[in-house]
């Protein structure tokens, strides 16, 4: 009779919201003990620890709704690794996916979880009936026995118990493992923590990189105009290029393009727009990323040279080191603001912008562009009438419109190949010695293969998110002047490059003189060097490109399109 009673006991309300709440906040560490390369301790510890800390939880007073509803940070924290899950596969909450927060602009948010609505759907049943039983709980004034709280308690510190064992054997059997980094959720804890300091980093910029000076220096060997311009493209991954061998026609005019000189093995140093694109505009790569705060931009080292500059941006403002670069242009201009606020844009309206800047004055000149490119939603990157490739309108992320995915995304290469070919005309039109360099920030996975990764900013890297495209044009007025930088971007076609070699290319283009300016790693200087191409992980270490949770399918991929890489370079290591 007792034994009935307690298992009526437990069928009760009060003790489904219990085991509900226990099931929805293990859910992520269940995900992640299926995708992390972890060991079999290192798996006992991430669940049973976890399930001990949120037992004792809701059993730290009787009314076991009050402290479910106290844990709702806690749920929007699994909530929000559910999501990661189901966009890229495995990782945890990455630090850098807390700066996108505040670097992310709300159209484009808006049109991430528009596309992903199965996920936010699952977490909504997940958690969102949880928070209301806890609160009808606490109407009810529900309390748990004392009996039972005692029991449950016991189970907790065994629960406790064991998972501190299994710890204590995963760190014994490598010293990488630690709490911070493989615990959910005092992994992202932690990572909340180094994001916030991140931030506050950035802000201080201007204080901490003022009386920053590059001494560039030119020699001014005519009186002809000289205009450079550097285009950052924003998840252009190379293999969907014709230009780049890919079977589809996405670039037509910069296949035909003459003067035109592709770079088919460059690499970034980051999947993170707010980290790719400082690392294009200064002289810090990924084994010095930290000084980044110290110095200033490629802007300034025009100004200094003697040029006249100007900004030109389809992103919108964040209070990034992208923005707090743009500012030291003589000119800038932000295109997605209208009317007060912000609205994403076509790139192709850039061009008014620099047609404007081209033929205002007879200054030298240097520009640098700042596309939207093929940022997701990729089907609203374009006008519809330059849509190619039908049809391009996927309602969610999902393989069933895996096509439909790739249409979308195609059709924003083509009509990035469009809006630079207007670009490259404006310069032929000024009768400049002009040159341009394009190179995006990094790629974007589409549901490629069997893993079935979407997007990018994770913090494992696939070969999609790495290879990026990059190339240079080169009017026939430089070519005549600099034939000796032609040669060299010719036959550096196939140098194993990182997005850092664009600061020193530009420069290098423009001829000018100073320290910062390494010539080894300038795709169009003879003296180039191959030297081991370094990425910056998470927690803003360089480390090799190969070590940042690529597969054999990267690999296959890196063979098909020719990136040069050692696989005795590449380490397996469980925590």
């Amino acid at each position: 009779m007792k034994f009935c009673q307690y298992i009526r006991a437990c069928c009760s309300w009060k003790y489904t919201w219990i085991v509900w709440f226990m099931v929805a906040m293990l859910f992520p560490n269940l995900i992640l003990v299926c995708t992390e390369p972890y060991r079999t301790t290192t798996c006992i510890a991430s669940l049973l620890l976890p399930a001990a800390f949120y037992l004792l939880w809701v059993l730290t007073v009787p009314c076991t709704g009050k402290m479910i509803l106290c844990a709702v940070p806690f749920m929007v924290l699994a909530a929000f690794q559910i999501v990661i899950s189901f966009l890229f596969g495995n990782s945890i909450i990455a630090v850098d996916m807390f700066t996108n927060l505040f670097t992310t602009n709300p159209a484009e948010a808006g049109e991430l979880l528009a596309s992903i609505y199965p996920a936010v759907m699952f977490v909504c049943i997940l958690y969102l009936p949880l928070i209301v039983g806890a609160v009808c709980s606490v109407r009810r004034k529900d309390r748990l026995e004392p009996g039972y709280r005692k029991r449950l308690a016991i189970v907790a510190v065994v629960l406790a118990v064991t998972g501190m064992g299994a710890a204590t054997v995963s760190g014994m059997r490598n010293p990488g493992f630690a709490f911070q980094y493989h615990i959910f959720p005092v992994n992202v804890c932690y990572n909340i923590q180094l994001a916030a300091q991140r931030w506050k980093h950035s802000l201080r910029y201007f204080d901490t990189s003022e009386g920053f000076c590059f001494n560039a220096q030119k020699e001014w060997s005519d009186d002809q105009r000289e205009i450079y311009v550097l285009v950052i493209g924003e998840a252009s991954r190379a293999s969907s290029w014709s230009l780049f061998g890919y079977d589809r026609d996405t670039t037509p005019q910069m296949s035909a393009m003459q003067g035109l000189v592709p770079f088919r093995d460059v690499l970034t140093q980051s999947n993170t727009t707010h980290k790719s694109v400082p690392i294009i505009l200064s002289p810090c790569a990924a084994e010095n990323y930290d000084s980044i705060y110290k110095c200033k931009s490629i802007v300034t080292l025009f100004r200094e040279a003697g040029f006249r500059t100007a900004f030109i941006s389809n992103q919108p403002a964040n209070k990034s080191l992208t923005e707090f670069f743009a500012s030291e242009a003589d000119q800038t201009v932000d295109i997605t603001l209208k009317n007060g606020y912000y609205e994403n844009r076509y790139d192709g309206e850039m061009i008014p912008e620099l047609r404007r800047i081209l033929f205002s004055s007879s200054d030298p000149l240097f520009v640098v562009m700042h596309m939207y490119g093929s940022h997701v939603n990729h089907s609203k990157r374009y006008p519809k009438e330059v849509a190619r490739f039908l049809p391009d309108e996927a309602p969610s992320v999902s393989l069933k419109h895996k096509d439909k995915i790739v249409h979308a995304y195609d059709n924003s290469i083509y009509y990035t190949d469009h809006v630079l070919a207007g670009i490259i005309s404006l310069l032929e039109e000024s009768g400049a010695r002009t040159a341009l360099l394009y190179c995006s920030d990094h790629g974007e996975d589409l549901l490629d293969d069997r893993r079935g990764r979407f997007l990018h900013a994770s913090p494992t890297t696939t070969y999609y998110q790495l290879h990026t495209a990059a190339f240079a044009w080169f009017s026939p007025e430089y070519i005549d002047m600099y034939p000796e930088k032609f040669a060299a971007a010719t036959d550096n076609m196939w140098a194993a490059a990182t997005t850092a070699a664009v600061f020193h290319t530009v420069g290098d283009l423009a001829d000018i003189h100073c320290d910062y300016l390494r010539k080894n790693q300038s795709l169009v200087n003879s003296r180039w060097e191959d030297l081991p191409r370094m990425y910056i992980n998470d927690y803003n270490k360089a480390v090799n490109v190969l070590n940042t949770g690529l597969m054999e399918e990267d690999l296959r991929m890196f063979d098909r399109y020719g990136i040069r890489y050692n696989r005795n370079e590449i380490e397996n290591i469980k925590y």
